[in-house]
C-alpha cells in the first residue's frame, strides 16, 4: 500500500456556482470571509473580495516564526525575525498540523532550538521552552495568527477559510493521505479558536485554492462570439514552496452563463494532486549544510553541529548560496564566525548543486510523471508554476523534460519560449481559500453527498485537543498574550526614558544652551542612566518606568528653566512674525475683494479641498520667487493645514495627497533655510525635511536640505549620514558631493584648530 501515490482525485464539486462564480449570491458576506495560506515560511491572509490583510509594519507576508527571550518575552511573526536563531521557532504551520512521529526524523528537526516531544494528547511536536514551558504547535500557530488577526483589519470572531498544505510524503497511500489531512483539518479548527477565529468555513487543499483563483486569471478568449463555447482546458500546477512540494492536474471548464466582471472566467475542476510535505526549498538547504559542514570539519578540523550558534550561520549562508545559484552558474557566499572567530566562504556550482538535490529532483519527476501519465488528464494548455523553488533552473529543466516525456504535454514542452505561466503566488492561495469560504458559507444547504470531499465542506468537526486540552491552550494563549502586551507596554515605557535622556544630553548643544548649567544637569541624568540598569530598574515595569520618567522630567525641567523660557521666547516671536505676515496677506486679499477660504471647517469634497491646498502653494511659490520668505512659509503651512483636512480618500488620493504634502514640506524647509534672522530657523528647517522624509524616507531633495541645515548647525555627522543616503539615492546631484567635500573641510580645519589648542597647553 505504501508504493500508491498520495494522488487525490477530485468531485466536479469543488466547480463554482451556476455561473462559475465562487462568490454568486454571496454579496458582501463574501468580502467578510479571509483566507489564509499557510506557508512554512510566510503567512498570507486576503479577504474574499482581494484585500491582502497587513500585519504590523505594514507587510502582506508575516513571517511564520514565534521566537522566546529572556523567559518572559515572546515575538510573534515580523517581530520574532529579528530575534536570534537560539530564540526563533521556524515553519510554526507545520508544527502544527504534522504529528511528531512523522516530523520528528526529518533533517529540519536536527535543527529545532529547543528539546522537542510528544503531546501525550494529541500526538503533536511540543517544545520545551525555558521560561515558558511545553509550547505545542497547534499554540503556536494560535498565537500567531491570533496576533495577526489583531493587528490587521479582521475582527474577532471573523469567518476563516484555511488552504490545507500537503501533509504527507509523495508515496503516502490513499488511506494515509486521508488520515493526515483529517487530523491537519481537525489541528485548524483548534488554531481557529485559539486564535479568536471563527469556525472554519472550509479547508481545501493548496491546489484546490490555487485552481479556483487560476479560474479567474486564466485567459478566455474574447474575440469568439457569445454563443460560442470554448472548450475544456487541462492546465499543471507545480508548486515547490520553501517546505514542500505540489503537482496538480486542473481541468478548466467553461463558464456557460454570461460572465460578471470579477467573476470566474471558467470553472475549475482539480482532476488530480500529488503532494510532498517533505519536499522543499529547506530540504536543499539541508543537504548544503552537511556537504560544506563536512568540507568546513575537514578543512578546519572543527564540527559545525545542527542548532549551533555556527550551525545557524552556515545554515543561512546555504539559503543564500542556493537562491544565488538561481540566477547564476557558480555562487560564492562568507559565513561570518564561522570557526573560531574566522569568516569561512563556501562555493558552489550550479551543476554541483543539482547533484546534491538529485534525490529531491527525482520526485519531483516522479510526482509529475505520475500526474501526466494519468488518463483523465487530457493534452495541457499551460503549465502554471509557483513557489520560490520552481526559480531553481533544475527544477524548470525537470518540469521540461516531464512535459516533454508525456503525451499530454510533449507539444507544451516543445515550445521555447512563454513555457511556464507564472498568474499565481502565495497570496493566490489564500485568496483561492477564502473565495471557497464564501462559497461554503453562503450555500451549505447547496452541498450533496457527492460534495462532502469537496473544498466547499470541512468534514465532520473534530480536535486533536479535546475539549479540556482546548479551553486549557485558550485560557494559556490569554495569559501569555497577556504578557505579551505587558512586556510591549514596559519596552514603549522604556525607549520613552531613555529617548528623553538622550534627548535632554543634547540640549547644552542647542542655541540657547548656554544657559544650562550642566553641573545641574548632567548628574541628573547620570543618576537616571544608572538606575536603568540597576536591579530595581530592570525589575521595573511600565508604570513604574513612566513614573520614573515623570519625576526626571520634571527635575530637568527645573535645571533648564532658563534655556527652556527663552526658546519659547524666540518660538513666540517666530510665531508673531508668521501671524503678521498672515494678517498682511488676508489684508492683502480683502483689499483685493477676494474670500478668505482658508479658515472654513467644512468636510469639503476631494476636488475641493485639493484646490485649496493647491490655491495656497502656488501662492507660497509665487512670494518664494519673489524674495518674500517669510510670507511664502505662511502660505505653505496654510496648504498642509488644508491638506489635514481630507477625508475618506481613496488609495489614489492617498498617493496624489502625500506627493504633495511631500513637495509642501520641500518647500518649507527650503523657505526656512533662507530666513536667517530667526534664531530658530535651522531647527524649523530640520523639521520640515524631517516630517518630508516621514513621507518618503529616500527622498534626495529633504536628506540635502536637511543635511544643509545640519551643516549650518554643527552636526557634521548627521549631515554627512544624509548626504551618504542622498548620494545613493541620486548618484547624479552634483550638489551632493560638493556639499560633502565642504563638511569634511570644516571637519579637518576644527581638528586643526583642536590640534593646535592642545599644542600650546602642553607645548
Amino acid at each position: 500500500a505504501a508504493s500508491v501515490p498520495a494522488c487525490r482525485v477530485a468531485s466536479r464539486a469543488s466547480q463554482g456556482g451556476a455561473n462559475g462564480s465562487a462568490m454568486a449570491g454571496t454579496g458582501t458576506d463574501a468580502a467578510a470571509m479571509y483566507g489564509v495560506n499557510l506557508g512554512s515560511q510566510a503567512l498570507v491572509i486576503c479577504s474574499a473580495d482581494g484585500d491582502i490583510l497587513r500585519n504590523e509594519i505594514g507587510g502582506v507576508r508575516t513571517s511564520s516564526l514565534v521566537a522566546f527571550s529572556k523567559g518572559s518575552e515572546r515575538k510573534l511573526g515580523e517581530a520574532a525575525s529579528g530575534a536570534s536563531a537560539k530564540d526563533r521557532v521556524p515553519t510554526v504551520p507545520r508544527l502544527a498540523i504534522l504529528k511528531y512521529s512523522v516530523i520528528a526524523s526529518t533533517p529540519a528537526a536536527r535543527h529545532w532550538p529547543f528539546p522537542a516531544s510528544e503531546h501525550a494528547e494529541s500526538g503533536l511536536v511540543q517544545l520545551d521552552v525555558p521560561g515558558f514551558g511545553p509550547q505545542h504547535g497547534v499554540a503556536l500557530l494560535g498565537a500567531l495568527l491570533s496576533r495577526l488577526r489583531a493587528t490587521s483589519s479582521a475582527p474577532a470572531g471573523a469567518p476563516v477559510a484555511f488552504a490545507l498544505p500537503p501533509c504527507t510524503t509523495a508515496d503516502a497511500s490513499a488511506e494515509e493521505v486521508e488520515a493526515a489531512q483529517r487530523f491537519a483539518r481537525d489541528a485548524l479548527r483548534d488554531v481557529a479558536v485559539i486564535s479568536g477565529w471563527a469556525d472554519p468555513s472550509a479547508i481545501p487543499t493548496a491546489a484546490e485554492a490555487a485552481a479556483e483563483v487560476l479560474a479567474r486569471k486564466y485567459p478566455r478568449d474574447k474575440s469568439q462570439a457569445a454563443e460560442s463555447v470554448p472548450s475544456s482546458q487541462d492546465v499543471l500546477l507545480v508548486d515547490v514552496g520553501h517546505s514542500c512540494t505540489m503537482v496538480a492536474a486542473v481541468r478548466l471548464h467553461p463558464s456557460l452563463a454570461p460572465v460578471a466582471e470579477g467573476s470566474a472566467q471558467w470553472q475549475a475542476e482539480v482532476l488530480l494532486e500529488c503532494s510532498d510535505a517533505q519536499l522543499g526549498c529547506d530540504a536543499w538547504d539541508l543537504a548544503l549544510f552537511d556537504h560544506f559542514a563536512a568540507q568546513v570539519e575537514a578543512a578546519h578540523g572543527v564540527p559545525i553541529k545542527p542548532a549551533s550558534r555556527a550551525g545557524w550561520r552556515l545554515l543561512d549562508g546555504c539559503e543564500q548560496l542556493r537562491k544565488l545559484l538561481s540566477t547564476m552558474a557558480e555562487a560564492r557566499v562568507t559565513v561570518e564566525n564561522l570557526v573560531d572567530g574566522s569568516d569561512v566562504p563556501i562555493t558552489l556550482t550550479r551543476e554541483d548543486f543539482g547533484e546534491l538535490i538529485a534525490p529531491s529532483l527525482g520526485t519531483i519527476r516522479l510526482m509529475l510523471a505520475r500526474v501526466l501519465g494519468s488518463p483523465t488528464v487530457q493534452p495541457l494548455a499551460a503549465c502554471e508554476l509557483f513557489g520560490g523553488g520552481t526559480r531553481t533552473p533544475a527544477v524548470q529543466e525537470a518540469v521540461t523534460e516531464a512535459l516533454l516525456a508525456s503525451e499530454v504535454g510533449a507539444a507544451l514542452g516543445a515550445v521555447e519560449e512563454r513555457r511556464f505561466g507564472a498568474k499565481l503566488d502565495d497570496a493566490s492561495v489564500a485568496l483561492g481559500a477564502a473565495l471557497l469560504g464564501a462559497r461554503a458559507k453562503a450555500a451549505p444547504a447547496d452541498m450533496d453527498m457527492a460534495a462532502a470531499d469537496s473544498p466547499a465542506a470541512t468534514s465532520p468537526a473534530g480536535s486533536v485537543l479535546g475539549e479540556a486540552g482546548l479551553t486549557a491552550a485558550v485560557a494559556h494563549e490569554a495569559e501569555l498574550a497577556a504578557q505579551d502586551a505587558a512586556a510591549a507596554a514596559r519596552a514603549e515605557a522604556l525607549n520613552s526614558l531613555e529617548g528623553f535622556i538622550l534627548e535632554a544630553r543634547g540640549l547644552r548643544g542647542r542655541k540657547h544652551g548656554q544657559l544650562i548649567d550642566g553641573a545641574a544637569l548632567e548628574p541628573l541624568l547620570d543618576a537616571a542612566e544608572d538606575w536603568i540598569y540597576s536591579e530595581e530598574g530592570e525589575a521595573a515595569g511600565s508604570e513604574h518606568l513612566l513614573a520614573y520618567l515623570a519625576e526626571l522630567r520634571g527635575k530637568v525641567e527645573a535645571a533648564t528653566a532658563a534655556f527652556r523660557a527663552a526658546v519659547e521666547a524666540s518660538r513666540l516671536a517666530d510665531e508673531a512674525a508668521l501671524q503678521a505676515s498672515s494678517d498682511a496677506a488676508a489684508a492683502e486679499r480683502a483689499a483685493n475683494g477676494e474670500a478668505d477660504e482658508d479658515h472654513d471647517t467644512r468636510k469639503l469634497k476631494f476636488p475641493d479641498r485639493l484646490r485649496m491646498v493647491q490655491k495656497n502653494k502656488e501662492e507660497g511659490t509665487e512670494l518664494f520667487k519673489g524674495g518674500n520668505f517669510r510670507p511664502a512659509a505662511a502660505r505653505y503651512n496654510k496648504a498642509l493645514t488644508h491638506a489635514a483636512k481630507f477625508h475618506d480618500l481613496s488609495p489614489d488620493q492617498v498617493t496624489e495627497v502625500d506627493a504633495l504634502k511631500l513637495s509642501l514640506h520641500l518647500n518649507l524647509g527650503m523657505c526656512w533655510l533662507k530666513i536667517t534672522d530667526s534664531e530658530t530657523h535651522l531647527d524649523q528647517a530640520v523639521r520640515a525635511c524631517t516630517d518630508a522624509l516621514k513621507i518618503d524616507p529616500r527622498s534626495a531633495k529633504a536628506l540635502y536640505r536637511r543635511a544643509s541645515a545640519l551643516e549650518q548647525k554643527k552636526d557634521y555627522e548627521a549631515a554627512q549620514a544624509d548626504l551618504r543616503l542622498a548620494a545613493e539615492v541620486d548618484p547624479e546631484d552634483t550638489a551632493v558631493p560638493k556639499l560633502m567635500a565642504r563638511i569634511e573641510a570644516q571637519i579637518k580645519r576644527e581638528l586643526d584648530k583642536e590640534k593646535k589648542m592642545y599644542g600650546k597647553m602642553f607645548g
